[in-house]
C-alpha cells in the first residue's frame, strides 16, 4: 500500500480496486467525458482545421513554410491547391515560390507540407461586430462551414474602392470608409512589403540599388518619387543592417525608402559565367500577397510569375530607434506618402510630444496642416520600438507596442478612386534634427487589399452567370505593367473603372436586408467569398436572401484563438523525418507519387497560438 498527503495534511491510505471497479469507472469517465465534449461542441465553442488559404495571413490553410536562398526571408505559401478539395486526393505540386522580399524565384516543390492552424471558435455570440472573423455555413452548401472576416452589417449598401471598405448606413445616403475600430487588429494583419533585416546579399552585390538611402529632395536621372541619394550625414552598416546619425544638424537629415523590387526575372541567371542583372526600376507597391507568392507547372501559371496588380497606398513603417544623443529641438521624424498627400510625424525628443501634420505630396517638406497630436514616452536617451501607420484614412502611432492616444484622433476624408504620384515610388521616410540616433529593423508593411469582382450578366433576363467574371477593371495586364509609371497607372485605372462602374455598378454595391451580412476573405484574390457566392443556386434551395449575403440563421460563431497551428520540425536541416505521406496520381502524369505531410520531431509553433483579430 502506497500513503498518499491530502490537501489538508492527512494521510490516507489507498486500497487496491477491483478490475470490475476499475472497468466500471473508466467507462462512467469515459462517458462523461463524450457527454461534456457534445455540450461544450454544441453550446459553447468548437475546434476547426483551416483547410485553405482564403484568410491568410491572419490564418493559415494548407501550406509551406519557405526560407528564401536570396535573402533569407521566411514566410508561408499556400498548398491547398494541391489537393483535390471533393475528394482530397493530391492532384498537383506547388512547384515555385517568389520571394515577395526580394522577388527570388525558390523551387519549393520538395518543401514540407503543412496542415492549416486549429482554431477555437465561440458559439456564444449575439452582438457580431464589423472586421470580426465570423464562421458560418455557406447558404448554398448547408453541410459546408467557411471563415471569413465580416465587413457589411444588417441593413447597409457596401461597396469596395481602392481596397478598403466603405459603407452607406440605413438611413444615410453617403458612403463612407469604415475603419478597423480596434488598431491593434489593423496592426495584425498587415502584410510584408521590404524587411530590411533580410537583405538579397547576392544581387546587391552585383550592383542592385538599396531600398534604403541617404536622400535629399531633387530631381535628375537618379531620383527617384523627387528623392536623390546623397551623402547627408546618415551612415549605412550594410553588414547589420543600421542607419547611424552621429549628430542631426539643425535641419532634417533624410533616410528615404525606395520601392526597388526585384523581379525573377531581374535576379542573374546561375548558369551565366558573368552573371548580369537588368537595371532596377523603381515601382508602385502592389497587393502582392506572400501566401500567393507561387505557381504550378502546368496551365496559364506557367506563362507568367505571380505579382500584384493594384496599387496599394496603406502603409505601415516599423523600426528600432536608438536614441543617444538629444540637443534643444531635438526631433524624429516619420514620413508617409499615399498619393496626393503625406502625412508627416513629428516626435520632439525632449518633451515626447508627437503631432502629425499633412501637405500637399507636391510639398512635403511643407509646414502642413495639423491632424492631430499627442504624447509618447519618447523622451529621452534610450532605445524604443516605433509603428507609424496611414491605413483606412486614419492615423495611428505606436511607441513601445503603447498605441499613442491622438488628440484629433487621427482620422480624415480622401477620395474613393487611387491617385498615385511620382511621390509614391518612394513612399516613406525618417529624419532626424539636432539628435543622434542609430535606426535598424526597419520593415515596412501595407494593408490588406479587397479586391472586388464585377460579374457579367445577361442583358436578356438578368439572371444568367457568364462564367469569366470581371475584377475591379478589366486589363489587369495592362495595369500590372504601368506600376512602374505612377500617373499612366492613375490615369489607366480610372478609364477602366469607370467603365466598370457604369456597366456593373450595379453588381457590386451589396446591399444587405436587416437579417444579412456580407463576408470577405483577408486573401481577397484567392478567396470565395461574398463576392463569389453562386448566383442561381439559392433559388433552387428555397433560399431567396441576396447572392452575395449570409443569413443571420447561417452564423455559427467567433473565431477566438489559435490553439494548434503546425509543429515546428527540427534535426535533418530543419526539416524533421517524414512519417506520414500524402499520395496521388499527378494529372499531368500517369505515376503515382508520395509527398511527406507529417514530420518528426517538432516543437510547438508558439508565435502563432495566439488571439484571432
Amino acid at each position: 500500500m502506497t500513503a498518499i498527503r491530502t490537501t489538508t495534511g492527512g494521510v490516507v491510505k489507498r486500497r487496491k480496486k477491483r478490475q470490475e471497479e476499475g472497468l466500471r469507472e473508466t467507462v462512467e469517465s469515459v462517458a462523461i467525458a463524450f457527454i461534456l465534449a457534445f455540450l461544450f461542441k454544441t453550446f459553447q465553442a468548437e475546434a476547426y482545421v483551416i483547410p485553405t488559404g482564403s484568410m491568410a495571413p491572419t490564418l493559415y490553410g494548407r501550406h509551406k513554410d519557405v526560407t528564401c536562398d536570396g535573402c533569407g526571408f521566411s514566410f508561408a505559401i499556400g498548398a491547398s491547391s494541391e489537393v483535390d478539395q471533393d475528394s482530397g486526393v493530391l492532384a498537383w505540386r506547388v512547384d515555385d515560390a517568389y520571394c515577395v522580399n526580394c522577388g527570388k524565384h525558390l523551387n519549393v516543390r520538395d518543401a514540407p507540407v503543412f496542415n492549416g492552424d486549429r482554431i477555437l471558435v465561440n458559439k456564444q455570440v449575439t452582438d457580431y461586430q464589423r472586421f470580426d472573423v465570423v464562421v458560418f455555413k455557406n447558404p448554398e452548401q448547408g453541410h459546408v462551414n467557411y471563415i471569413k472576416r465580416l465587413v457589411g452589417l444588417p441593413g447597409e449598401t457596401i461597396r469596395i474602392r481602392k481596397g478598403d471598405v466603405w459603407a452607406k448606413l440605413p438611413g444615410d445616403d453617403v458612403f463612407r470608409i469604415q475603419r478597423k475600430q480596434d488598431p491593434f487588429v489593423q496592426k495584425d494583419i498587415q502584410l510584408a512589403v521590404y524587411d530590411d533585416r533580410y537583405p538579397a546579399r547576392e544581387i546587391l552585390d552585383l550592383g542592385w540599388p538599396e531600398r534604403w538611402e541617404p536622400s535629399v529632395e531633387g530631381s535628375g536621372s537618379d531620383a527617384i518619387g523627387h528623392w536623390v541619394p546623397a551623402e547627408n550625414g546618415w551612415s549605412c552598416d550594410r553588414n547589420e543592417r543600421t542607419f547611424a546619425l552621429e549628430s542631426g544638424g539643425s535641419e532634417l537629415t533624410w533616410l528615404r525608402y525606395r520601392h526597388l523590387l526585384p523581379r525573377a526575372s531581374s535576379w542573374p541567371d546561375p548558369l551565366q559565367k558573368e552573371a548580369e542583372i537588368e537595371p532596377a526600376r523603381p515601382s508602385l507597391i502592389s497587393d502582392f500577397c506572400t501566401f500567393n507568392a507561387y505557381r504550378q507547372r502546368y496551365g496559364w501559371a506557367d506563362r507568367t510569375e505571380p505579382t500584384g496588380i493594384y496599387w496599394t497606398g496603406d502603409l505601415t513603417i516599423n523600426a528600432q530607434v536608438n536614441v543617444k544623443q538629444i540637443h534643444d529641438g531635438g526631433e524624429f521624424v516619420l514620413q508617409l506618402v499615399e498619393g496626393p498627400e503625406t502625412f508627416t510625424c513629428r516626435i520632439n525628443l525632449q518633451s515626447g510630444h508627437a503631432d502629425v501634420r499633412v501637405t500637399p505630396s507636391e510639398t512635403p517638406l511643407a509646414e502642413g496642416e495639423m491632424l492631430c497630436s499627442g504624447s509618447t514616452a519618447m523622451n529621452a536617451v534610450g532605445e524604443y520600438t516605433i509603428a507609424f501607420a496611414n491605413v483606412d484614412d486614419r492615423i495611428c502611432l505606436w511607441v513601445n507596442d503603447e498605441l499613442i492616444e491622438f488628440e484629433g484622433n487621427g482620422e480624415y476624408d480622401s477620395s474613393d478612386m487611387p491617385q498615385p504620384t511620382q511621390r509614391d515610388l518612394a513612399p516613406c521616410g525618417l529624419a532626424v534634427r539636432n539628435a543622434g540616433v542609430q535606426v535598424s529593423e526597419l520593415v515596412l508593411q501595407r494593408d490588406i487589399y479587397y479586391r472586388d469582382e464585377a460579374f457579367q450578366f445577361s442583358e436578356e433576363d438578368g439572371l444568367s452567370l457568364d462564367q469569366n467574371p470581371e475584377h475591379e477593371v478589366r486589363d489587369e495586364v495592362t495595369l500590372q505593367q504601368l506600376l512602374n509609371d505612377p500617373e499612366a497607372w492613375a490615369q489607366r485605372y480610372r478609364e477602366e473603372a469607370l467603365i466598370q462602374i457604369e456597366k456593373f455598378g450595379r453588381y457590386t454595391d451589396y446591399s444587405l436586408a436587416d437579417d444579412e451580412y456580407l463576408m470577405f476573405g483577408d486573401n481577397s484574390s484567392m478567396s470565395k467569398d461574398s463576392r463569389l457566392f453562386d448566383f442561381q443556386t439559392r433559388p433552387m434551395n428555397g433560399i431567396y436572401s441576396h447572392r452575395y449575403a449570409v443569413r443571420e440563421q447561417d452564423l455559427i460563431g467567433k473565431a477566438l484563438f489559435i490553439f494548434w497551428p503546425h509543429g515546428v520540425p527540427f534535426l535533418n536541416d530543419g526539416r524533421g523525418y517524414a512519417v506520414k505521406y500524402h499520395s496521388g496520381p499527378d494529372v499531368h502524369d500517369p505515376k503515382t507519387y508520395t509527398h511527406p505531410t507529417g514530420h518528426l520531431p517538432f516543437y510547438p509553433n508558439l508565435p502563432r497560438m495566439r488571439k484571432i483579430r
